[in-house]
């Protein structure tokens, strides 16, 4: 088993006007995974959510719409990832 790992540090009550958790491009530890419409798991340090990425930005600003439930419940949605 592949322990799951954060793809984009963001705090998740974190929003902006749009009313979507934000973070910046740059906290992504593999950057290739952030693109718009991917699903990425989310957090603060420990895997917190998965959430899709929304938007991303000209300025780096990416924008996620987090699924509710534990990421656990969202595996099948996740690329390249042995979780179970």
């Amino acid at each position: 088993m592949t322990p799951l790992t954060v793809d984009l540090f963001v705090d998740l009550n974190t929003m902006d006007d749009t009313g979507l958790p934000w973070s910046f491009v740059d906290q992504a530890p593999d950057q290739s995974k952030i693109q718009v419409g991917a699903y990425v798991v989310v957090g603060t340090g420990r895997p917190r959510a998965v959430a899709q990425v929304v938007d991303i930005r000209d300025d780096g600003v990416v924008h996620l719409l987090p699924l509710s439930g534990p990421p656990s419940e969202h595996f099948d949605l996740l690329d390249d990832r042995s979780c179970l």
